[in-house]
């Protein structure tokens, strides 16, 4: 009720006091999801205080529709705007006084929004170099909020490092993703979190909740989770939202090698309820390209198929109809579509279903308490899967499951990692536990603290590479082709700087090996 009512003044407003704002938030109305980064040839950039801000003009004159604050160059941004013309800003806050001024924007773009352009309302790679400062006459004046990220992360867009009991996965938050996806966009830009700074050798593990869910769900998942092994993602996404355009965004994100490149690295993927349809949908967005991440593993717990028979009514009774009921209708044009491609080659599915109805009373056919067996088992997604799993558990119960847990990662154990299991078992004694100058960059400090012992190995040839990556790295290193990453160059002048340390960690080996 109370957000049908929010709906219902969103639309006395735009009647009365039309404005792109109001468009945003109004769930009938479609809204376009705009991402990409920001490059700078100057290093000034790199740790500077920046916002992009969309503005429009089609009901009042530069209109601020959206807005995203982040911390330097080189990281994903995201915005959510609906139908219109743009002018997209970004300002660096060079003098550090919390105020972004017209007289910071170092970056201009025009972008025209429709779905004649942009079909699937998912609108990519709107990149930005930053080299000069514009003059912009109209441009605002913007206020810093009090805190513009939690953690600044290396390889991941900014602000996606959380715990699971950051409010952010609140189930306020997770309602709110439901029924009022834009203002839940304005919290959750890229819908993209990590626990952890990543790592390069372990596999990763995709969650995707389900229709008024969070990534929070999945705790009970990750706490039995071998974490020398994987590391954990998220794909946090309003759940009300229009599911073509969220797995077109989940494919972006995850799949296409352009945000989070992996090269051979597989993925898991783990998915909930409606996360499901989702991920499916994001596996027809394959175009078989070299650079794309793979994913070996696709586990679907508990998905509605065939659609939800219930959406049908919903559809046409409802206070409110959200997009994604509309596509959990079992005669959508969405689920007719979402088996219109096979799964990649690659990929082993593993379908999951739960069968226990707790209800007193029993309605209709078998289901889960919330999902027919008819759904969950719908004949082409099974036709598509390698094995099917039934659990006495019911809907939300069985991701707190053990038998269902146990099988998962048993399941999981069989994804091989592209480094061999001698190299994961030394990788597991870490780094080096020290402050180094800021003569090292981010990364490289990064890399020594939990990877150090490991290249040390790897660059005196103790340990053979694993591929060519490795190979060059070793070359650079000690100096038989030129160094052209930082990387490269100091971990050189870190094996010059700490000796001993260096020869701790070889005698080290060597007594094991004896």
């Amino acid at each position: 009720m109370k957000y049908s009512a929010i709906q219902a003044e969103y639309t006395k407003l735009q009647i009365s006091e039309p404005s792109q704002v109001n468009l945003k938030h109004m769930i009938n109305q479609d809204t376009f999801f705009i991402w990409g980064k920001t490059t700078a040839k100057s290093k000034i950039y790199s740790d500077v205080p920046m916002v992009i801000a969309a503005y429009s003009s089609k009901f009042k004159d530069n209109e601020r529709v959206d807005t995203m604050f982040f911390k330097g160059t080189g990281t994903h941004y995201g915005l959510t705007l609906p139908e219109g013309g743009y002018t997209l800003l970004i300002y660096a806050d060079i003098n550090q006084d919390q105020v972004f001024h017209p007289s910071e924007i170092v970056a201009k773009k025009k972008l025209v929004l429709n779905t004649i352009n942009f079909p699937e309302k998912t609108v990519k790679n709107i990149d930005f170099k930053i080299a000069q400062n514009y003059k912009v006459d109209w441009a605002e004046t913007i206020l810093m909020p009090d805190i513009i990220e939690i953690e600044r992360p290396l390889y991941y867009p900014a602000g996606t490092i959380r715990s699971l009991e950051d409010p952010i996965f609140d189930e306020k938050m997770a309602t709110m993703g439901m029924y009022d996806p834009a203002s839940f966009l304005e919290y959750v830009q890229t819908m993209f979190y990590a626990l952890k700074e990543g790592v390069a050798h372990k596999n990763p593990v995709i969650f995707v909740h389900g229709i008024g869910g969070s990534s929070r769900s999945f705790k009970p998942i990750i706490e039995h989770m071998d974490k020398d092994r994987y590391q954990a993602w998220f794909f946090y996404y309003p759940s009300g939202g229009d599911l073509e355009q969220l797995g077109d965004f989940f494919y972006n994100i995850f799949l296409s090698g352009k945000v989070i490149p992996l090269g051979d690295m597989p993925i898991i993927v783990v998915a909930h309820s409606m996360g499901g349809l989702v991920v499916r949908e994001a596996f027809n967005k394959y175009q078989g390209k070299p650079k794309e991440n793979k994913v070996e593993l696709f586990v679907s717990i508990a998905s509605p198929f065939g659609g939800h028979p219930s959406a049908a009514s919903g559809e046409k009774h409802g206070l409110i109809v959200l997009p994604s009921w509309k596509d959990l209708n079992p005669a959508s044009q969405f689920i007719k579509e979402l088996y219109k491609k096979p799964l990649p080659k690659s990929v082993n599915h593993q379908l999951f279903y739960a069968y226990n109805n707790s209800s007193t009373l029993k309605l209709g056919e078998n289901s889960d308490g919330v999902v027919p067996l008819s759904s969950q088992l719908y004949p082409e997604a099974q036709r598509q899967s390698h094995e099917q799993f039934g659990f006495n558990s019911s809907h939300v119960d069985i991701l707190e499951d053990e038998k269902m847990i146990t099988h998962l990662l048993n399941k999981m154990a069989q994804v091989k990692n592209i480094f061999p299991e001698s190299h994961i078992k030394l990788l597991k004694n870490g780094g080096f536990d020290i402050k180094l100058s800021d003569d090292y960059s981010p990364v490289t400090r990064h890399l020594i603290s939990y990877a150090g012992k490991y290249l040390v190995l790897l660059v005196n040839e103790i340990i053979l590479p694993i591929n060519q990556e490795q190979n060059r790295y070793i070359q650079a290193v000690k100096g038989e082709i030129a160094a052209t990453r930082d990387v490269e160059r100091e971990f050189m002048q870190f094996m010059k700087e700490y000796p001993k340390l260096v020869e701790g960690v070889l005698k080290a080996h060597a007594n094991k090996a004896l």
